[in-house]
């Protein structure tokens, strides 16, 4: 009996470190622990901050520092995962994103808040990129995008979940317990991926470390980025702008601009992983890319032109499936780039910087143009960029995929 339970124990891990499906499950944890922390401040950091006698200024800031830090840190870590194995650098990112989450709850000064932001975009950064290259180097390249519309769905679900999670734990719990229950749930999901013996890719140093730039992969690896930066800059200027126009137009109250917003999340969960299943199935990255950019910009039309609360949400639906047929073929096109110099790490790394691209800029050109034209123009204005991108993106992987 001695021998035999540690027998069976090995034999258990040993399934789960085979199965693709396992490694699924993990790296949607690690994703969903991820987006489910950052939304746990969107409710409870507003009313904190002036506590310690932050502004809205600086609120924006300290908000923006997570784009920032995953801008700058998901090529570095894309390329040490290749170096160094994904599950180390997962397990590194999920304590970081704990001790970030810890570290929140005992702030007492506007630099530790700076610095609890620091870390978690760091953390971010190396779990995304970890973890999404884990899931290309452990799935069947045929089903790969299916798993990843899978994987991108845990991100609409921690979107949802964040703020309610947060705002009850807030309100019945208070500001520090807020913070360390999920702290210690992200380590728990740490310690997890630290138990099982997941077979991961490591590069050595030498001739055949990673190339961020493959031999003639350029002008693919460069539509891939634009429809990328377009869709998350569409997210970067919905996020911030249209609870602003929903108010003005309906007087929404904040409870039903969170519902607005949660139609969005769910239109992607259910979106991706079927855009995912399509392209594994018939190909046709022009129609579900470009297609999804025009179709797009048509819901923001809608939404613009819509005379009610309901159809606006219902334009927000369409929306939400037209970015998500827009998004998911990006990563399996991108795994294929990079898949034969062993170097997933490098592609996801990018996929993320391209992403940070966008979330980032969306909201700072909608500061500029909101300065000059109301909020319904700068909407049709971005319809019109991304009309425009789908076209182009339509007739740009027409020609660079035989899919």
């Amino acid at each position: 009996m001695t021998t035999e339970r540690p027998h069976r124990l090995r034999t258990f891990r040993s399934r789960i470190a085979a199965s693709p499906d396992a490694i699924l499950v993990l790296v949607v944890l690690v994703i969903f622990m991820d987006m489910l922390i950052y939304g746990l401040l969107i409710p409870v950091f507003p009313q904190y901050a002036p506590r310690l006698g932050v502004g809205e200024s600086v609120i924006g800031i300290i908000f923006g520092i997570y784009a920032a830090m995953l801008l700058l840190f998901s090529i570095p870590m894309g390329l040490l995962s290749d170096r160094v194995g994904r599950r180390h650098l997962i397990v590194a990112g999920m304590l970081l994103l704990a001790l970030a989450t810890a570290l929140f709850g005992f702030s007492t000064t506007i630099t530790h808040l700076i610095a609890a932001r620091m870390v978690q975009g760091v953390s971010a950064a190396a779990t995304w990129s970890a973890g999404l290259a884990l899931l290309a180097d452990t799935c069947d390249p045929a089903r790969l995008g299916e798993k990843m519309g899978v994987a991108l769905s845990a991100v609409g679900v921690g979107t949802i979940l964040g703020p309610v999670a947060g705002g009850l734990l807030f309100e019945y719990a208070g500001y520090t317990t807020t913070f360390l229950v999920p702290a210690v749930l992200a380590a728990a999901v740490g310690l997890a991926v630290l138990a099982i013996p997941v077979r991961t890719c490591r590069r050595e140093s030498g001739p055949h470390r990673s190339s961020m730039l493959p031999r003639g992969a350029l002008l693919p690896l460069g539509a891939c980025s634009v429809v990328i930066v377009a869709v998350s800059g569409t997210y970067g200027v919905f996020d911030p702008y249209l609870p602003v126009y929903l108010h003005a137009v309906f007087a929404a109250s904040p409870a039903t601009i969170g519902v607005v917003f949660a139609v969005l999340a769910v239109a992607a969960i259910l979106a991706q992983p079927a855009a995912g299943r399509i392209y594994d199935r018939y190909g046709g990255s022009r129609y579900l890319i470009g297609g999804g950019l025009l179709l797009a910009g048509g819901a923001t039309v809608a939404a613009m032109q819509a005379g009610s609360l309901p159809l606006t949400a219902a334009a927000v639906f369409v929306l939400g499936v037209a970015l998500s047929c827009a998004l998911v073929p990006t990563m399996p096109l991108l795994a294929d780039i990079y898949r034969d110099r062993g170097s997933q790490g490098a592609a996801y790394g990018m996929y993320n910087t391209f992403f940070a691209v966008g979330l980032s800029a969306g909201p700072f050109a909608g500061a500029v143009l909101a300065g000059r034209w109301p909020l319904p123009v700068i909407f049709l204005g971005l319809a019109a960029f991304l009309g425009v991108m789908g076209i182009l993106s339509g007739l740009a992987f027409g020609r660079l995929t035989q899919r």
